[in-house]
């Protein structure tokens, strides 16, 4: 149940990949780069965002995985949040606007089109996590988010494709806000 619970949010965030690079198609460098508020992120930005989340989304699922595997656990206490959706995570434990964790803060820059690649190439990496989970309960493969606390592996990938369309929501925002390049 778990490799197959596995497989279907790994096909789930290639989805909400692909939904994602669907509405980036074709934006030039400027469009990627307009800020409707300076405060706010641009394309560019929400992309470059996902490609650092989800990076290290997948890396904190692998290192934890290696941790139980060879008994050095890289969390112990109360899993809070077991058996809950990544949308009720989110809901209970972030606050509306909520700013990334700085690991995960857009601070490259550079134009869309490089962070439009990187983010495609993340889905390798997506797609190589599954043996690391191999013979594990993905539920007792736990990691910390930054904001939300002890996540398990199950959640971490629902929570890649949840990002993914959240911050497609957002780009879809900025490309209808007044005085965007056309």
């Amino acid at each position: 149940m778990g490799m197959e619970r596995i497989a279907e949010l790994i096909a789930a965030a290639t989805a909400a990949r692909t939904r994602l690079l669907d509405r980036v198609r074709g934006l030039s460098t400027a469009q990627g780069a307009f800020k409707a508020d300076p405060a706010e992120w641009s394309i560019a930005e929400n992309v470059e965002h996902l490609v650092l989340a989800e990076q290290g989304s997948i890396n904190r699922v692998w290192a934890a995985a290696e941790g139980l595997r060879h008994g050095q656990h890289v969390w112990t206490g109360d899993p809070v949040h077991r058996g809950k959706s990544i949308e009720q995570v989110v809901a209970e434990t972030w606050v509306p606007r909520q700013q990334a964790p700085d690991i995960a803060a857009p601070r490259r820059r550079g134009p869309l089109a490089y962070w439009v690649v990187a983010i495609r190439c993340n889905q390798p990496l997506l797609e190589a996590l599954p043996p690391s989970l191999a013979g594990l309960d993905p539920v007792e493969v736990v990691t910390p988010h930054p904001i939300s606390g002890p996540w398990d592996a199950l959640q971490w990938l629902a929570f890649v494709g949840f990002h993914l369309d959240l911050h497609r929501r957002q780009i879809e925002g900025i490309l209808r806000a007044p005085g965007f390049p056309q």
